[in-house]
């Protein structure tokens, strides 16, 4: 898929594989967001893009209330996070599937795809059920 911006081409086939993904850098081994044409860091033009954890933390939310995204105007409010990806060194915003008052910094999410209000499907975080301990 090449539509968008030619800097997330990479991001949108990892998609089109079921897979989320952000750049690496050859130069330093970083992964970085958002893509880029360069590190951010050390500015070494040589990147590739890698496969990201299915899973994150949530590190912080807020609740959309109003917005002129198109086709999404119907659909506020809804949560948008900032998801921490600890093994990627990572932080990516996406639209939170759950709602708000369930919403806890720290709880484990996990990525799928889901209707874009907009049209098409798009990522969206979903909180991962705990998993209860069975009394002993």
């Amino acid at each position: 898929m090449t539509d968008g911006h030619p800097d997330l081409a990479g991001y949108r086939e990892g998609l089109a594989a079921g897979e989320l993904r952000a750049q690496r850098c050859a130069g330093g081994a970083r992964t970085f967001w958002p893509p880029r044409p360069a590190c951010p860091r050390c500015r070494c033009p040589d990147t590739s893009w890698e496969r990201l954890p299915d899973t994150g933390e949530l590190f912080t939310w807020t609740v959309v209330a109003h917005t002129r995204l198109a086709g999404f105007q119907d659909a506020v409010p809804y949560p948008v996070g900032m998801i921490a990806l600890p093994g990627a060194g990572i932080r990516m915003i996406g639209r939170i599937g759950a709602p708000a008052p369930d919403l806890t910094v720290g709880m484990p999410v996990r990525w799928t795809f889901a209707d874009s209000p907009a049209g098409g499907r798009q990522p969206v975080w979903t909180p991962v059920p705990a998993v209860r301990e069975e009394n002993r």
